[in-house]
């Protein structure tokens, strides 16, 4: 009786830490293979693509943070993130976002040495249906220091 119990604890232990494994992968190859598997794929909605941070002075610092919900039934990943230039720099949800939640790209742009109109972008890459690759927008004026 004991060892029946303890088969029982036992697959019960191993039966968690699998779950746990679909929605936490362990390391960059691991969320190229769920990117690439159409079993993994779910959807995705931008609450918001662009983003308008206005007017600055040259040397500020600005953050712009892009939301989006996982509307599919599958974890969604970000698999990867990078900025159009060097003087935009990327963060982002590193972990599974559940069906129904939401996550969140930032990108801290700093306007030394940029002046007038400012157009920039970051590429998301998600494990979405159809379209995989995101171009998210940030736009604004950058005034010179006087």
């Amino acid at each position: 009786m004991r060892n029946v119990f303890f088969l029982l604890v036992l697959i019960s232990f191993c039966t968690a830490c699998n779950s746990n494994e679909n929605t936490k992968p362990q390391n960059l190859t691991q969320l190229e293979k769920i990117a690439n598997d159409s079993a993994n794929f779910t959807q995705i909605e931008w609450i918001d693509s662009v983003a308008n941070f206005g007017t600055i002075n040259e040397g500020e610092i600005v953050e712009v943070t892009f939301k989006f919900k996982n509307i599919g039934n599958k974890p969604l990943y970000v698999i990867d993130v990078k900025p159009g230039c060097g003087c935009t720099s990327p963060s982002y949800s590193n972990e599974a976002i559940e069906p129904q939640k939401e996550g969140w790209v930032k990108g801290t742009f700093n306007s030394n040495n940029q002046k007038g109109e400012i157009h920039k972008f970051i590429r998301v890459v998600t494990n979405t249906i159809n379209n995989k690759e995101y171009q998210l927008q940030f736009i604004g004026t950058v005034i010179s220091k006087s």
